[in-house]
């Protein structure tokens, strides 16, 4: 159901729109690579 609903929002934005789009999904998915690694890294601490 979602992805429908993004489907259509997609083919219903301008080329701006579709930029905008995929840089904010970069972002989204750079931002989960740190927040990964961070926890990796926090989980991986001796603990003491």
């Amino acid at each position: 159901m979602y992805i429908a609903v993004t489907i259509k929002r997609y083919r219903a934005v301008k080329e701006v729109g579709k930029i905008k789009m995929s840089v904010g999904l970069i972002a989204h998915y750079q931002l989960m690579q740190v927040c990964q690694a961070e926890y990796f890294r926090q989980l991986l601490k001796p603990v003491t």
